[in-house]
Parts: C-alpha cells; sequence; structure tokens
C-alpha cells in the first residue's frame, strides 16, 4: 500500500550522479528559458556561475557555441547580422546587439573566454534544451539561435532527428571532461500544437539518454518528468497554462538543489536566505534604534557569510547597509 505521503502524486526518481557541490565549484548554465529561472536560484545563492548566450531553444546552436569555447574559435563578422541600425548575432539571442561590428564581436568572444577559463576549471554545465524544432538560413543551412524578427522567407524551419543531436554534441564531450547535467525544459512549445511538442521533446528525451549511455560525464535532471508527471496539474502552471508557476519553479530548483548541493552548503543556503529577506525588511518607524540594530546584525552576518561563498561580491549590499547606517 502506498503511504498517505504519496498517495496523490507518484514521486519522480530525481537522482544524479554528482553531488556535494559547494561555493567553490563552478556551474555554466545554457540553455531555453527554464535555465534562466535555475540562474536565478544559482544566483540568489551565491554560486560561481555564468549564463552566456541568452536564452536558446535549440540543441544545435548550444553545441556548436560551447565547442568554439573550448577550442578557442572566435566569432566572425560572418556570424552576425546587419539590420538597418544594429549588429546581432545569429548564435546568440537579441539580448547581444551592438551599433558597431567590431565591438559586438569583442563583447561575444570576451565571453567565450570566460567560458574557456571556466571549463579548464572543471566547471559543472547544466544544459537545457527547449525543442527539437530549428530554423535554418536558407541560403546556407545554418541554424540559428534566434531569427531576430527577420523575414520568414531567410529561413526553413524543420524538426531534428536525434541522430543530429547525439552527433553535434557527442563532438563537444570528446572534447572535455567536465559534467554536463542535461536536462529538458518543462515549458510547452505549443505554437505548433500539442502533438508536435511531445514529438519534439521525445527526440531531446532520447538524445540525452543515448549521451549518457555513452559518456559517463554526461547526466540527467528529470525537470521535464517533476512538472508533467510528478506536478502533473494546472495549478502549477503560470497564467498562460504554458510556462510553470513559481511554486513548480521552486519545486523543481529544491530537488535540484537536495540531489547536487552538499548539505553543509545547503545550510549556509539557508542562512543567506535569511539575509535576502532581511535586505528586503523595510522600517515601518524609520530609523529606530530597533531598526539601526536589525541592520547592524544583517551587516555582521553578511561579513560571516562571506567566508563561505566563494567568488560573490557582497560589495553592494555591504555599500547599502552602510549608507543606511550613517544617514
Amino acid at each position: 500500500m502506498r503511504s498517505l505521503k504519496n498517495i496523490f502524486r507518484t514521486e519522480v526518481d530525481t537522482s544524479i550522479e554528482i553531488n556535494n557541490r559547494k561555493h567553490t565549484d563552478k556551474f555554466i548554465l545554457m540553455g531555453s528559458c527554464f535555465s534562466d529561472e535555475m540562474f536565478k536560484y544559482f544566483s540568489k545563492f551565491c554560486f560561481d556561475i555564468l549564463k552566456p548566450y541568452g536564452t536558446i531553444f535549440n540543441p544545435i546552436t548550444l553545441s556548436k557555441n560551447l565547442e568554439k569555447a573550448v577550442l578557442n574559435i572566435k566569432f566572425k563578422e560572418e556570424d552576425l547580422l546587419k539590420t538597418d541600425e544594429l549588429y546581432l548575432s545569429w548564435n546568440h539571442s537579441g539580448k547581444y546587439y551592438n551599433r558597431y561590428e567590431k565591438l559586438l564581436l569583442k563583447m561575444l568572444n570576451e565571453e567565450q573566454q570566460k567560458i574557456n577559463k571556466f571549463i579548464e576549471e572543471k566547471a559543472d554545465l547544466m544544459v537545457t534544451f527547449g525543442t527539437a524544432t530549428i530554423y535554418e538560413l536558407s541560403n546556407n543551412n545554418t541554424i540559428v539561435a534566434n531569427c531576430h524578427k527577420e523575414s520568414q522567407n531567410l529561413f526553413v524551419k524543420r524538426r531534428l532527428d536525434v541522430a543530429e543531436i547525439v552527433g553535434s554534441w557527442r563532438s563537444v564531450l570528446n572534447k572535455i571532461d567536465n559534467n554536463i547535467i542535461f536536462t529538458v525544459s518543462p515549458v510547452r512549445h505549443v505554437r505548433d500544437g500539442l502533438i508536435n511538442n511531445n514529438l519534439n521533446k521525445s527526440t531531446l528525451l532520447i538524445a540525452i539518454n543515448q549521451l549518457k549511455q555513452e559518456f559517463s560525464n554526461a547526466h540527467y535532471f528529470p525537470s521535464y518528468e517533476l512538472l508533467m508527471d510528478e506536478l502533473r496539474d494546472y495549478r502549477f502552471y503560470a497564467s498562460d497554462w504554458i510556462h510553470p508557476s513559481l511554486e513548480a519553479i521552486d519545486f523543481i530548483w529544491n530537488k535540484l538543489s537536495n540531489q547536487l548541493i552538499a548539505a553543509d552548503t545547503l545550510l549556509i543556503m539557508e542562512e543567506i536566505n535569511k539575509i535576502r529577506n532581511e535586505l528586503n525588511h523595510q522600517s515601518k518607524f524609520g530609523k529606530t534604534k530597533q531598526h539601526i540594530l536589525f541592520l547592524e546584525k544583517t551587516l555582521n552576518k553578511i561579513l560571516k557569510i562571506q567566508v563561505h561563498t566563494g567568488q560573490y561580491d557582497w560589495s553592494k549590499e555591504i555599500s547599502n547597509l552602510k549608507s543606511q547606517l550613517n544617514n
């Protein structure tokens, strides 16, 4: 007989082969908008982390960009799109732009250098695939990260097959020994209908499973299954019924962090969370003695937690507290 605790849901096995990560470890997060949500948590809890390339949904662009970083291959003029006023990159989201070609390339390649350094320092990668649907430039078959609102006549739309995804990521995994945690975004891509969404997600899942079988440093965390099979209810979706709700994202983060992060670091994260809440506190009655004492205690907590939080820079929070105390 199932326990009462689990009677209304089916628990998903979230165990992964890597754990005991601390603030001295580094992380690179890449992929769809769901990876943006996970990035917020890693940042909130003061981990040393990169989130390059912006929001990218397809697995091929991610693998090609990462492989360039590993090999120190620079982005060049042919990787860019020139609009009336701006330069953008076919390999990045729309947040990467500049009025000047050289300045954009400088920005892109400086980020690649940071990624290369993180790779050399054995950072863990967490890569979130969003969809197997891709857009190719019709004139040269280049798979793009973003169409940048250009005419659809420039592109051919199709679904990747499993072999393409596996082949592209095999090329990366053959060059690095960093741990890569693959995950599939639970965000549903409904523009082409739910049947196509399921075909896309299935393609991604099969590809990841093949990579796991081939490479000991390839792992899988079931973000997709946690929403689809464990939470399994529209209560856990945002108002658009497509994206997970804040409660669902928090649930998935807790599952991930409890698997990935060391027990003593989880305790430090609890203290960081208390500090974050205290920093958001506003006094109802101005600068009372009680509020001054509260600010001093919060400042002392930050000074103590700095020892444990690696490369995170608390200077902004410290400066803000000191400013409140001195004014």
